[in-house]
């Protein structure tokens, strides 16, 4: 997987697996945003973007974020991916190339703390005149986006605490636990980790039932981060990362429930189904010696039934 150590680059190093079980690290970054930078993003152009993988669901929930509060004009996306060599490396025909020397994620990291130790993942929010990363943190991302936009709220006040709270059960219980089943060096950590994931998943189906949104009528954070989840389930979750028990389309709700984000305006431009399993299956996770690649299900994704 490889990381920076000492501010340099290791293809060697990983420190997310430990006893055979996946452990997510935590940033040595800053996460929080301060306010009088909130405002600067707001009225400045050219100057903060938004780097993210169309591969990875923590970049797909803050560029969600970015689309439905109406900042695409704000906040240019600079898309990585492709080969591993030095982790993410940015593709060609985005804004950064062009006015910096940077080809991989790795060196905004190096250019925010010159010693960095730690995995440089996305999504980043970079300020391009400080030459920093604001953030990398997907949550915090998406609240800054949250707070800018005039067309969307995603976390009203009154119901912040519950939000939070959620956004929580859902990372502990289905976003990280599926990386924990597919990179499991253990069966019995495989086996907890897919048992989680299904409880979650059917805890999450009873409460979707006669609602349309985790908060009723409401779309909030809550419902993007399950989204980023829920959309790559069938196409690399229940296939490479061996969560095998039952598909998404198994589960009533959960699927009518993703078919509804995924045809909101904006938001199927932003999954590459292509994307995510050229980056899952070549990419994330070692047991793929012969670098094949699974064939997308045939689901129609653009059913009305149930909506």
């Amino acid at each position: 997987m490889g990381m920076l150590i000492d501010g340099k680059w290791d293809d060697a190093a990983d420190q997310s697996m430990v006893l055979g079980m996946y452990r997510r690290e935590q940033s040595a970054l800053p996460t929080s945003i301060d306010a009088q930078v909130l405002e600067q993003i707001g009225t400045e152009r050219d100057r903060f973007f938004l780097i993210a993988s169309a591969s990875c669901p923590w970049s797909h929930g803050a560029v969600i974020a970015l689309v439905l509060g109406g900042l695409m004009d704000t906040v240019d996306i600079q898309w990585a991916g492709g080969p591993r060599r030095e982790g993410y490396g940015l593709l060609p025909g985005g804004p950064l190339p062009n006015r910096s020397e940077f080809q991989h994620v790795h060196q905004f990291y190096t250019s925010t703390i010159a010693t960095y130790t730690g995995r440089s993942t996305v999504p980043v929010l970079w300020d391009a005149k400080l030459g920093n990363i604001l953030s990398n943190s997907s949550a915090d991302i998406m609240a800054a986006f949250d707070v800018l936009s005039a067309h969307i709220d995603l976390c009203p006040a009154q119901l912040h605490s519950e939000i939070t709270e959620l956004k929580q059960y859902i990372f502990d219980g289905l976003s990280n636990a599926v990386y924990r089943a597919g990179k499991s060096q253990r069966q019995d950590e495989y086996d907890q980790a897919v048992n989680t994931v299904f409880d979650t998943l059917d805890q999450l189906e009873t409460r979707l039932d006669g609602q349309p949104f985790l908060f009723g009528d409401a779309l909030t954070q809550a419902d993007i981060r399950l989204f980023a989840t829920l959309v790559r389930f069938d196409t690399v979750y229940a296939t490479h990362f061996r969560c095998t028990r039952k598909r998404l389309v198994e589960y009533p709700n959960l699927w009518q429930f993703t078919r509804r984000i995924f045809q909101m305006p904006g938001i199927r431009q932003t999954v590459d189904f292509d994307e995510i399993r050229f980056g899952y299956y070549i990419n994330d996770g070692d047991h793929n010696p012969y670098g094949l690649i699974g064939q997308q299900p045939e689901i129609d994704w653009e059913s009305q039934e149930g909506l």
